[in-house]
């Protein structure tokens, strides 16, 4: 939960320290060099799914954005940490639309059965100010203009599944006969509700609480709540060098060891990577290998270092069970331990983290939309609950666990509003909207927005540096 600096070296990270849960240890792992490959950050915005469905989210929940605390806290450069992703899923359940719209072809219309990505107003309106990029028809764009339909009244959109599995039935039944077609049109029902049942069980358990046969009734598709990433369809992370074995690899993109943070000797992977987005899975995995080769050349490199934490494990172990200390010393003032004038549960102060970027930073609420106004109060009020943050109190490790949670996910956060407000346009209409910027502006801002945070002050410097495209 915390990466603590070396005493001799400031520019060095010394030690990455954690606590059990399940008994009343904490681990120090001293190391030459480090690989941060956490997940992204998920639950930072309210969720559409709520009470007994908040855990029902399209990211893994345990993704915390630890990842990036950990980065900041050392002092790591981040980039494009306005970037997030709105996956357009099946309402409520979340789960994966690609094979229904890539294998079985399937189409989504609103609920009059028009294409709302065909609708030539639509298009005209979103072209003017944004461009190319309209054509291109990507994820983000046909979030925009599903909502567009959304917001006329037009919803809700619909996922034509039956329609889908009706015309394969067909096509079997031509190809194969109505005998080799029925076994065919089986076996693929079964692969289909496998694939459901291994990637998102949630969904599969919602059509059947629901009622719901995909191959005979069609299902809701809607946005969800944005999620902090930078290996699916994100690029949210740290500013890592890359490799320099690419003829024209400029020197902004290449100063070290492949895959290192602006931290000598932290390396990063999946996740937590910056400007290298849509890796998914297989990639994570080959960069975790690029990292952990480069990591290793480090270390070879630099065999003399010898890590020495500045705070001694008494400290870190004061720090990391502060919570507890807090609940302790506080838990007899009132008869409801839930509710407590000198401190707060982690779930309390989660309800608030979310509320504040749910109608400030663009979420659910606001359909996405921001501007310099509604992110200035928000980060107004997101340092006022930093302050309360530092009075969480834990009852038992879960909580400690859900606290630290908290708290990498309050970092996160404030580094993707103090990049959303840094830029000055709507780099990703769809998934956020600048109210006052609402325009892709490429002049200006086709580039790499970059911070640094220093955690002895809690200040961001902001800064830019340039886009260079070396495969056209």
């Amino acid at each position: 939960v915390r990466l603590f600096k070396d005493a001799n070296d400031p520019k060095r990270v010394a030690a990455a320290v954690g606590f059990s849960v399940r008994e009343n240890k904490i681990y120090i792992f001293k190391a030459k060099a480090m690989i941060n490959a956490s997940g992204g950050a998920v639950n930072c915005f309210r969720p559409r799914s709520s009470k007994e469905g908040q855990g029902r989210a399209w990211y893994p929940v345990w993704n915390s954005g630890s990842g990036y605390a950990l980065g900041m806290q050392a002092g790591a450069e981040l980039t494009l940490m306005e970037n997030r992703f709105v996956p357009a899923r099946f309402k409520d359940g979340y789960g994966p639309v690609g094979a229904w719209f890539l294998f079985f072809k399937a189409k989504a219309t609103n609920s009059l059965g028009e294409d709302y990505c065909a609708n030539e107003e639509y298009l005209a309106e979103a072209r003017k100010k944004y461009g190319k990029y309209v054509d291109a028809m990507g994820t983000a764009i046909r979030n925009h203009l599903m909502m567009k339909d959304m917001k006329a009244g037009k919803g809700p959109i619909i996922m034509r599944t039956h329609e889908a599995m009706d015309a394969i039935n067909k096509s079997f039944i031509e190809k194969l006969g109505e005998k080799e077609a029925k076994k065919k049109i089986k076996h693929l029902e079964a692969e289909a509700w496998e694939d459901f049942l291994d990637m998102c069980i949630g969904q599969a358990g919602l059509w059947a609480a629901k009622d719901i046969e995909p191959d005979k009734t069609p299902s809701e598709i809607m946005p969800t709540e944005p999620y902090i990433l930078g290996s699916h369809a994100g690029c949210a992370g740290f500013w890592c060098s890359g490799p320099g074995d690419i003829p024209g690899t400029p020197d902004h993109y290449s100063w070290g060891y492949n895959r290192m943070s602006t931290v000598p000797g932290l390396f990063m992977a999946g996740d937590v990577v910056g400007a290298s987005g849509h890796k998914f899975s297989s990639g994570s995995h080959a960069e975790g290998r690029i990292a952990a080769k480069a990591a290793i050349a480090f270390i070879l490199d630099n065999s003399d270092f010898v890590p020495t934490p500045r705070k001694t494990a008494d400290e870190m172990a004061a720090e990391l069970y502060l919570p507890f200390e807090i609940y302790e010393k506080n838990k007899t003032y009132s008869t409801d331990p839930a509710v407590n004038p000198n401190y707060i549960k982690p779930d309390m102060l989660q309800a608030r983290l979310q509320k504040i970027a749910d109608e400030y930073f663009g979420g659910i609420s606001t359909w996405y939309m921001t501007s310099k106004t509604m992110l200035d109060e928000g980060l107004k009020q997101l340092t006022v609950l930093k302050e309360d943050s530092n009075k969480m109190g834990a009852a038992n490790l879960h909580e400690l666990m859900r606290c630290w949670e908290n708290y990498h996910r309050i970092l996160s956060l404030e580094a993707h509003a103090r990049h959303i407000l840094y830029r000055e346009e709507t780099r990703y209409p769809g998934y956020y909207y600048r109210g006052d910027f609402d325009f892709i502006d490429d002049d200006n801002w086709k580039l790499f927005t970059i911070s640094k945070y220093d955690m002895e002050t809690g200040e961001f410097a902001m800064s830019k540096k340039d886009y260079v495209e070396m495969f056209k």
